[in-house]
């Protein structure tokens, strides 16, 4: 996927509905950066679908990872409460809340 979907959803409060690793998901987009490695990640609150662990929540997932199944518009909670920008650990910010 590209960085630009996630972006555009966390700028126009949408939910961005993708799947990733084989699981559907709904998440929040709160920011998309790079992470010290240089993965491109977006740092996200999964609202609903499956996951590994079986988890919902807060989230760092690789973008390139990740297939753009669309979004719901204007769904977004972003900013969620327990939102804190350090705790992304991400820099190289392509937007972030």
């Amino acid at each position: 996927m590209e960085s630009r979907y996630a972006c555009e959803a966390l700028k126009n409060h949408d939910v961005l509905k993708i799947n990733y690793h084989g699981y559907d998901r709904d998440v929040e987009v709160h920011a998309v950066g790079r992470s010290l490695r240089g993965n491109e990640l977006m740092y996200v609150y999964q609202t609903s679908g499956g996951a590994r662990t079986g988890e919902l929540g807060w989230k760092r997932m690789k973008v390139a990872e990740a297939k753009f199944l669309g979004t719901v518009n204007g769904a977004s909670k972003a900013p969620r409460s327990t939102y804190r920008h350090e705790d992304t650990g991400l820099h190289d910010f392509s937007c972030a809340l």
